[in-house]
């Protein structure tokens, strides 16, 4: 029977070529679309889930709230994960990462840069199964000044000596002995390292940093035991903070609140400031799982139209299969046989799509995606699976539709398809283009603000500045003859000097204004720069003045603050006005309000733009801002290279443009609106192929009627218009339903920016345009065909 099955569905391939065509390509594109997103989603949901003590393993989290500030970051205090161990008998372990850092590392004469250098406890490779190749998982760390490198920093340091025992010199100040070599990280790790450190070489030059509970700097991972439910620690923290900083948080007003967060979800469901490294969203694993089920659907739906719509070419052998005693049962069975049949063979080709996609989907997700067929048992009957799923979802109503034929009225030629078939075709088509007028929209939506984000007003000048990182120890009186040296290049046109570059994060101090006492105190970011560095970057002053290198009491003892600043503390006239910005020491710095900039935007357009702390200072001097014309850049770069070197020997030279840096906080967003074009295209591309289908169809059916009218004087183009009048109307039926979808969608999506573009009218018009263009190219070459046939040919034998 299955046999007979095969045979019928290939003769059937065979016998209408064009329809099979455009049934198994439709079907092939969309199940390689559904293959390749689901291994995308899958991948993200595999994050962290190689370590065996995975669903044990919990980061901590703090909810600080101070005087109306309020500050969620991933991090905790560095006692806070042995007083856990020592008092609470459910966690096991814990382990502190102090970083990320990117720091120079010199081995001899090679000298690079680290980019994920880290302190971290011994007890990490305990907890996180990160492979040691070579070394003591119980030892490595444990001494200060030791260290552990991955393969690949082993390898470009060391070549093929042994590192084990060698000397690393880290930024010119930290001599540590390697003690164990691990394997790369895995992709699939929330965060990576080439380089760590043990803690206790941090701890010993930060004792007193050790003991302080609210020095929120660390990231603090704890091991439960087996069966142990983290809710039920986090119900004991409020009481574990009351005791030891309790009276603290009430003497200045505030609160402070430990969560966890299980290290599985990390990747997905933490986007915090002071993230350990860059992580998804779960809402765009959401996102691209409705694309691939969007894109399967429409290939589905062009089985069925096709299906029904050659319903009237198949009637005469349902009729006969009836009258010679095949039943319903067995009919059904048989298409629905030659359905998945198809569905199979697009599955093959389908998987081949994939594998020629994935180096696209690589460059255009960042994501590097592998399918083992043989290594996993469970895959290639998963694939069938969803292949045979496939095939009885795009064959149902088909098979159901053509097994409901009487075979008397048939066979007397006396069948039509009716009116409810031609509706339901109609629906599907409805459907299949309101699906693509979706992924369109949003993806204007999506590249307008891109675009958005690009060209709007920062309040600096990003173009045109060169970002050099330079030691830490640097000065700014030991800058001023490198900054005279520079300014004699003609090209160079200005030097700065600061602690943090727009695009980064600064660091986050209290503060307490004139007016406020010590139990308001009010939290803001905080800047130290020099006095070129408002000018280099463009900044516009609001109120008073900028730093000047002549006024000795300008440094530590002035500041100037940002317009939100002034306007948080209720400051009509800010300049003069004193700060006192809280030190560790408990001491207070007083500064006074020499100027107020005009607002700008440091960090991504994600947030909105927060109070900002202005200093001058000789101290945590990190990059260069170099401002330069367009005027050969090759050659100032290479004059910028070798004076920075002869000043800072112990770093190899390296500069990004801060254009470049600070656009790279939209990376995601990039790739987002390039996944969503290409998917966007491929769905018009299997609709039209749909709709190329039916029109086929329709002109074959309405050929007499066509030539008839012809005969009575009709003329090519009202024929055209004829023939495409009906799927032009589903296509604007389409996009009446696509666009409150589309809206409602794209909004939600725009309100994770605290700056965002508006939604216009012209977005949703440009898209009815381009699906309404492309329907109607995709039936007009069929009508015009039918229009220009002669109808001698089709009325010979009336």
């Amino acid at each position: 029977m299955l046999k007979n099955y095969i045979k019928v569905a290939l003769v059937n391939l065979r016998k209408h070529k064009a329809f099979s065509f455009i049934n198994i390509i439709g079907l092939a594109i969309g199940i390689a679309c559904c293959v390749l997103i689901t291994s995308y989603v899958f991948h993200e949901l595999s994050y962290d889930r190689y370590h065996a003590k995975a669903d044990r393993i919990y980061r901590l989290h703090s909810d600080l709230k101070i005087s109306g500030d309020h500050l969620r970051i991933p991090k905790s205090s560095p006692p806070i994960g042995k007083y856990l161990v020592e008092n609470y008998p459910e966690v096991l372990s814990a382990v502190r990462f102090r970083g990320p850092m990117r720091l120079p590392v010199r081995s001899r004469e090679k000298l690079y840069y680290v980019n994920r250098f880290f302190f971290a406890d011994n007890s990490v490779f305990e907890m996180f199964d990160f492979r040691l190749i070579k070394g003591n998982p119980q030892t490595v760390l444990k001494a200060a000044s030791t260290c552990v490198i991955t393969e690949d920093t082993a390898k470009k340091y060391f070549s093929d000596e042994e590192p084990i025992g060698k000397v690393l010199n880290v930024n010119n100040d930290w001599d540590l002995t390697v003690t164990g070599i691990v394997k790369n990280i895995p992709g699939n790790s929330h965060f990576g390292f080439d380089m760590l450190c043990s803690f206790e070489t941090y701890a010993q030059e930060n004792k007193r940093d050790m003991q302080y509970w609210l020095s929120i700097n660390n990231y603090t991972y704890i091991l439960l035991q087996e069966g142990y439910d983290g809710k039920l620690l986090e119900q004991k923290f409020p009481a574990m903070v009351e005791k030891i900083i309790g009276q603290m948080l009430k003497y200045v007003k505030g609160e402070y609140l430990l969560t966890l967060m299980p290290l599985t979800k990390i990747h997905l469901h933490s986007n915090l400031m002071q993230e350990i490294a860059g992580n998804s969203d779960m809402t765009y694993v959401y996102i691209f799982s409705v694309i691939a089920l969007f894109i399967l659907a429409i290939a589905c739906i062009n089985f069925m139209n096709l299906s029904t719509a050659r319903s009237a070419n198949r009637a005469r052998e349902v009729g006969l299969r009836k009258v010679l005693g095949a039943n319903r049962r067995k009919i059904i069975v048989q298409f629905l046989a030659e359905s998945v049949f198809t569905s199979l063979i697009s599955l093959i080709i389908g998987l081949f799509l994939f594998e020629m996609a994935l180096p696209l989907f690589r460059s255009l997700s960042g994501v590097e995606l592998r399918i083992n067929y043989t290594a996993s048992p469970w895959l290639i009957p998963s694939l069938i699976g969803l292949a045979v799923l496939v095939g009885l979802a795009a064959g149902s109503y088909p098979a159901f539709f053509l097994s409901s034929f009487q075979p008397v009225r048939v066979l007397k030629g006396i069948f039509k398809s009716g009116i409810g078939n031609a509706r339901f075709r109609s629906v599907l088509v409805i459907v299949q283009f309101t699906i693509s007028v979706v992924l369109i929209a949003g993806t204007f939506i999506v590249f307008n603000q891109l675009n958005y984000m690009k060209n709007k007003r920062l309040g600096f000048q990003k173009e045109q500045v060169v970002v050099i990182p330079i030691s830490d120890e640097s000065t700014l009186e030991s800058l001023r003859p490198l900054r005279a040296e520079l300014s004699r290049h003609n090209e160079i046109v200005s030097v700065a000097a600061a602690s943090h570059v727009p695009g980064e994060t600064t660091y986050f101090n209290p503060y307490i204004p004139e007016g406020y006492s010590l139990e308001e105190m009010q939290y803001m970011g905080g800047l130290d720069v020099d006095h070129e560095f408002i000018p280099t970057m463009g900044i516009e002053m609001a109120a008073g003045r900028n730093f000047s290198a002549d006024l000795q009491t300008d440094m530590e003892q002035s500041c100037i603050i940002n317009e939100t600043a002034a306007k948080k503390f209720g400051w009509d006239k800010p300049v003069g006005k004193t700060i006192r910005e809280m030190t560790e020491s408990a001491k207070a710095r007083e500064t006074t309000v020499i100027g107020v900039v005009k607002d700008f935007h440091f960090e991504s357009l994600h947030k909105q733009i927060s109070p900002l702390f202005i200093s001058y200072t000789a101290h945590a001097i990190n990059s260069l801002c170099v401002r330069i014309t367009s005027d050969n850049i090759p050659k100032t770069l290479a004059f910028l290279g070798e004076k920075i070197s002869q000043f800072d020997p112990h770093r190899p030279f390296e500069y990004a443009f801060l254009d470049d840096s600070f656009d790279a906080q939209y990376r995601s967003e990039e790739r987002l609106g390039r996944i969503f074009s290409y998917f966007s295209i491929l769905a018009i591309f299997i609709a039209c192929l749909g709709l190329f289908g039916l029109a086929s169809f329709t002109a074959e059916q309405r050929t007499k009627e066509i030539g008839i009218r012809k005969v009575l004087g009709a003329t090519v183009s009202g024929i055209i218009v004829l023939l495409s009048k009906e799927f032009t109307k589903w296509v604007l039926i389409a996009n009446a339903i696509a666009w409150p979808l589309a809206y409602y969608f794209s909004n939600k999506w725009l309100q994770s920016f605290a700056y965002r573009t508006n939604i216009t009218l012209m977005t949703f018009l440009f898209a009815a345009i381009i699906s309404f263009l492309i329907a109607l190219l995709t039936v007009s070459y069929q009508a015009l065909k039918a229009a220009t046939a002669n109808p001698v040919k089709s009325l010979r034998y009336e």
